[in-house]
């Protein structure tokens, strides 16, 4: 059964519990994707990234959420970045990453399905998504909230000093 949960907006605040939940989700995380830099761990200095996604240069080009529990616990997180005016209209990448004790719950499928419905309400008509082609729960969660494969060639990431490849799916809103 999914969990109950939210969207909530990101904010400058919310940096003490973010350093904890990736902290606590740090190695289970980096098994899966890059990791995030040293400063994500410190909730100091993650305040103080946060300040610059959120009223930096780039914040209009953006929009952060925290996936909580009805109590307020963080169980993930979702992102829309780089939303930018194309000839299809507006578009953007979504991210998204959920925590250990909720994974294989359905939380990402349904977290993403929210956002899918935020980003139409702020004006978005495409979603892209990069996701590692050995990550089989994470193209699942793509592919039930309709994204579809373009067979677009993207760049490798590197995940532990090896090649990590990716593919790139969309979606249409």
């Amino acid at each position: 059964m999914t969990p109950e949960f939210r969207l909530a907006p990101l904010r400058v605040e919310d940096a003490e519990a973010l350093s904890a939940f990736e902290a606590a989700s740090r190695d289970w995380f980096e098994q899966r994707v890059p990791p995030r830099p040293d400063a994500y761990f410190d909730p100091v200095a993650l305040a103080v990234i946060l300040q610059g996604m959120l009223d930096g240069a780039e914040a209009e080009q953006a929009r952060f959420f925290l996936v909580r529990a009805p109590d307020g616990t963080i169980l993930g997180r979702v992102n829309l970045t780089g939303i930018t005016e194309g000839p299809g209209g507006w578009q953007a990448e979504v991210g998204y990453r959920i925590g250990p004790d909720q994974a294989g719950r359905g939380l990402a499928r349904a977290a993403l399905g929210a956002a899918l419905h935020l980003a139409r309400e702020i004006g978005i008509d495409r979603l892209e998504a990069r996701v590692a082609r050995q990550h089989a729960a994470s193209i699942r969660v793509l592919e039930a909230n309709g994204f579809v494969p373009t067979g677009r060639a993207l760049q490798d990431a590197e995940l532990h000093g090896q090649p990590l490849p990716l593919l790139h799916y969309q979606r249409d809103l």
